[in-house]
């Protein structure tokens, strides 16, 4: 039995693969991730861990290539500085730009004329600085590239078990304010019906993941609830054997909470449906 779990989002949708053999208590983590729906391309941090590819998110690129905070600072490269966006350059006297000049080493000719200082301070930026790379607002995305890289990071991610996936248990979108996330939910329903219409697919309420771990007496406000399934995720995955080879990748994640979420909505089905 192979069951998988969406914590729906754009920017972070979270994904986790549980499966068992013959025990219905010993389901194990198959696969597990956050992609991004937002992005044209899924770049990835270009440097190496442990012959890994780096999982943290991408801050920087230069020369093509994209790197996350940690391995940026590594790097030959100066991250990127007020110092030289072209309003500071501009508001500077031409002391002031001698100034920054000696600070990051950048040989000025004799006589130069403001323009043309600022021309040779923006040509090292640009060419020993790291860009930073723009968040992107997930309400200007199109329908249609959250569409294309639904189809390209789940055939990549999950392709070799979209046969063998008994059931998709999508966190249910409610409410008005959740027009576009609910648009999401019909267009990954309609992704797996169409890579195997044998799948059963369901909507599950997002209150049920962490009925199994605090009373229903307990009031609890949206923020306390990420939290608690951060918590409660990160007691299981570092103390049941069943999960402990994900100990590393979930402690060393950004986005712990819809990891945490989309286990802990596994889990509970898992209990409760099956």
């Amino acid at each position: 039995m192979k069951i998988l779990s969406i914590d729906v989002g754009i920017k972070n949708l979270a994904f986790c693969l549980l499966s068992n053999t013959d025990n219905i208590e010993k389901y194990v983590i198959n696969e597990w991730n956050v992609i991004n729906l937002a992005e044209k391309t899924e770049n990835k941090c270009a440097i190496l861990e442990k012959g890994a590819a780096c999982n943290k998110p991408i801050k920087y690129t230069k020369d093509g290539k994209c790197y996350c905070s940690k391995h940026a600072k590594k790097c030959e490269f100066i991250m990127p500085s007020t110092d030289f966006k072209p309003a500071s350059l501009n508001k500077q006297k031409i002391l002031g730009l001698m100034d920054l000049a000696a600070k990051y080493k950048i040989t000025i000719e004799q006589n130069s004329k403001k323009a043309d200082i600022i021309n040779r301070l923006t040509e090292f930026a640009f060419n020993n600085c790291f860009q930073e790379i723009e968040k992107q607002n997930t309400s200007k995305v199109d329908l249609v590239t959250i569409g294309r890289n639904i189809q390209h990071r789940f055939d990549e991610l999950l392709g070799k078990h979209l046969e063998t996936i008994n059931t998709v248990i999508i966190e249910n979108q409610i409410g008005p304010i959740a027009n576009k996330m609910k648009t999401l939910q019909g267009m990954i329903s309609q992704y797996f019906i169409m890579r195997n219409n044998n799948i059963n697919i369901e909507f599950v309420n997002a209150g049920n993941k962490l009925k199994d771990f605090i009373g229903a007496e307990c009031k609890t406000d949206y923020k306390q609830r990420k939290q608690l399934g951060i918590q409660t995720c990160a007691e299981l995955v570092s103390g049941d054997f069943k999960y402990q080879e994900w100990n590393s990748f979930f402690s060393s994640h950004q986005k712990k909470d819809d990891l945490a979420d989309s286990f802990l909505q596994g889990l509970w089905f898992t209990k409760h449906r099956l």
